[in-house]
């Protein structure tokens, strides 16, 4: 049984790895065979240099695509077996020219035979496939370079972690969790000002009586989340007290709760959704951008809580 073959694109950089290391040592075959000392994975480094009377580290990086430390330990490399010569750079101190010495040069012929031999040999190989490898290998590459493989992954493990979040209306057993969430918050940034004691404390008489709603986040049975939607009038709503405990925060648990206040406020006959928040909260502000939110004078008062000195708006 083969388990990385069975693992599929999970083990696709495994399986690279493994073939890679077969062409390598099968490389180190070929060329011992034709007496000639040298090792597969200098070849790109070495390659490059050929190509130039005088490279660079950074250019030879450039160009085949490898990080500067790996390009680095293969010049020693090659330095070391005498097939390079490195001189002071005229126009930057810190760096060295790089160019074949009279051996790397005397060596070329012959290898250059052995290149043509194994291009034609992988040709060969490759065009018995219904596949072209080198067509797949290069619409990855072009892929990865638009989308990294990081961001990728981290996509559709939002969108997984999203989907076992669950938003569920407020009842009064829920009046302790609004409070320690947006307690958590707004001590780490903040104070508690008296206006936050009589909503938290009181949702029910502050909140839900005069028309509004309180919609809550449940991860692994824990309310993790919170956000409420208070009347202003019958055609305005405030989105305000949105919480997220930082242990859960990144699962764009907060886009979820926004989103599902909007939906709210639509069904309840609002028109408008305001809210205030601080500049300083830059997550947040990104997050009402993101849920469609701009710039706006709304209250045209003072608000009522010291910390807050940006408004915003969306029309639903």
């Amino acid at each position: 049984m083969d388990t990385v073959k069975q693992l599929g694109e999970l083990a696709l950089g495994s399986r690279l790895k493994r073939l890679s290391d077969e062409i390598m040592k099968d490389g180190k075959k070929i060329y011992a065979a034709n007496k000639i000392d040298f090792e597969p994975k200098w070849f790109p480094v070495y390659y490059a240099i050929s190509q130039s009377e005088r490279t660079t580290v950074t250019d030879i990086a450039d160009a085949i695509g490898f990080k500067h430390p790996s390009v680095s330990q293969l010049v020693k490399e090659l330095e070391k077996n005498g097939l390079i010569e490195t001189e002071a750079n005229t126009n930057d101190a810190r760096k060295r020219n790089l160019k074949l010495s009279q051996k790397g040069i005397d060596l070329l012929p012959g290898i250059q035979s052995i290149w043509s031999d194994i291009s034609n040999a992988m040709n060969e190989m490759i065009s018995t496939h219904t596949h072209n490898i080198l067509c797949a290998l290069e619409q990855c590459e072009d892929d990865f370079e638009q989308i990294p493989m990081l961001e990728r992954v981290q996509k559709h493990r939002k969108a997984r972690l999203m989907s076992q979040i669950e938003i569920i209306d407020y009842q009064p057993k829920h009046a302790p969790d609004f409070l320690r969430l947006n307690r958590e918050w707004i001590e780490k940034y903040f104070k508690l000002e008296d206006e936050d004691r009589k909503t938290l404390e009181n949702p029910d008489t502050h909140i839900i009586n005069p028309g509004g709603a309180i919609k809550l986040a449940k991860y692994q049975d824990e309310i993790v989340g919170t956000c409420a939607l208070i009347k202003i009038n019958n055609e305005v709503y405030e989105l305000a007290k949105m919480a997220v405990t930082e242990k859960c925060q990144g699962l764009q648990i907060g886009k979820k709760l926004g989103l599902s206040v909007l939906v709210k406020a639509k069904q309840l006959g609002g028109s408008k959704v305001i809210l205030e928040s601080n500049k300083k909260l830059t997550p947040a502000i990104n997050l009402y951008k993101s849920l469609g939110f701009k710039s706006g004078q709304h209250f045209g008062e003072k608000s009522v809580y010291e910390r807050c000195d940006i408004e915003m708006e969306i029309m639903i």
